[in-house]
């Protein structure tokens, strides 16, 4: 086939000249993700007057939909426009090579974003559309957290598509949404004596759930250093989360990592720690200290924990941020019990891998203050 530009008033539009004398009329353009598109509109025969004006004049409508977010009509063939379906499995192949936490990114588009945005066309979606939806989320119950978790996967998605040029001449609808304000200064913990309930309900209920709680509440770390569940692949091939190297049976300490999120320390393996470690050393899958029964990366905490703390505090599902009790609550209880046994700030600090006193001084309130004491005797 031998095109020819038609030239002249009419650019975009190219001929093919055929031996039987018909002509066969394209047109060149873009699509929406700046992909170069060339497509017959026309033909003129002894039974057609196509002409090339005719074909400029599709260019013109084909141009003017594409910009108005609208689909226009080749013969039989539609211009594809790009769903956030698309971009997403695009993006999930980068996920797979380079996000440890991509089976949680697939849960989230799966459950939360697909239903919503999944066969839209990504050039029509709107700021406002992301609002509405920060909204609807709230309005659903979920947690300020969540709904981020939420948002930022949508813009990342986005964003990974423009800078692989995936879709062209578009600004990411995301990038200036308010994102929700989290507040992670929660004041709610388990007294000892709800801590120990807990555990005994756990024990009959789920023995991974109650040694994953028993990992949390007697080291105070968090979720991730645990499991390795929110790490990345670092340049080692390696990823974060407690392995059997960090733990030391001899001198009963377990260590744990510097992350970007707080600093290396060793912690003091207490007597029920102790057991859940052999138990689990007995049954270990994988060099994570504590995994799926294949293996594998705990992504979130178990619902048998949810279960268990309905039974010991009624209604905690339904309790407000600050006073819910979660499974980062359980960090916040084991500072706050070495807090009220006389520990010092700067020793909590060290315990819960702190990077900054300020994180620490949360827990000041609930330290014996000796200075208040002190004020009583002052005059006699």
């Amino acid at each position: 086939m031998a095109l020819k530009p038609v030239g002249g008033r009419y650019e975009g539009v190219w001929k093919n000249e055929l031996k039987n004398g018909d002509i066969s009329y394209y047109i060149n353009y873009r699509d929406e993700s700046g992909k170069p598109v060339k497509v017959q509109v026309g033909k003129k025969t002894k039974t057609s007057d196509f002409t090339a004006k005719d074909a400029y004049a599709k260019l013109i409508e084909i141009k003017y939909k594409i910009q108005h977010d609208q689909e226009p009509v080749i013969k039989n063939a539609r211009v594809t426009k790009i769903k956030l379906n698309d971009l997403w499995k695009s993006f999930l192949i980068y996920a797979k090579a380079n996000k440890k936490s991509y089976q949680m990114d697939i849960w989230n588009y799966e459950k939360h974003i697909k239903p919503v945005f999944g066969d839209k066309a990504v050039k029509s979606l709107k700021t406002i559309d992301f609002e509405t939806y920060k909204e609807q989320l709230k309005q659903a119950g979920l947690s300020a957290q969540t709904i981020k978790h939420q948002l930022t996967l949508v813009r990342t998605i986005i964003n990974y598509a423009i800078k692989h040029d995936l879709i062209k001449n578009f600004k990411n609808p995301l990038s200036n949404i308010k994102m929700p304000d989290i507040d992670n200064q929660r004041q709610a913990f388990l007294t000892k004596k709800q801590a120990k309930k807990l555990l005994e309900i756990l024990q009959t209920l789920d023995k991974t759930t109650y040694h994953l709680t028993v990992l949390l509440l007697f080291t105070g770390a968090r979720f991730s250093e645990v499991t390795g569940s929110a790490s990345q692949k670092n340049k080692t091939n390696t990823s974060t989360g407690l392995k059997w190297r960090d733990v030391n049976f001899e001198t009963r300490t377990i260590y744990f990592k510097k992350t970007k999120n707080g600093n290396a320390r060793h912690i003091y393996i207490n007597d029920i720690l102790f057991e859940t470690l052999n138990d689990l050393y007995k049954n270990k899958k994988s060099d994570l200290v504590i995994s799926t029964s294949t293996g594998g990366v705990i992504l979130r905490m178990p619902k048998h924990f949810l279960t268990a703390l309905e039974i010991i505090i009624p209604n905690n599902k339904t309790k407000d941020t600050q006073d819910k009790i979660t499974a980062h609550s359980l960090r916040h209880t084991h500072a706050s019990w070495l807090a009220m046994s006389g520990l010092d700030i700067l020793q909590i600090k060290e315990q819960l891998g702190h990077k900054t006193l300020e994180m620490t001084l949360r827990y000041s309130h609930l330290v014996p203050n000796k200075r208040h004491e002190a004020t009583k005797f002052i005059f006699e």
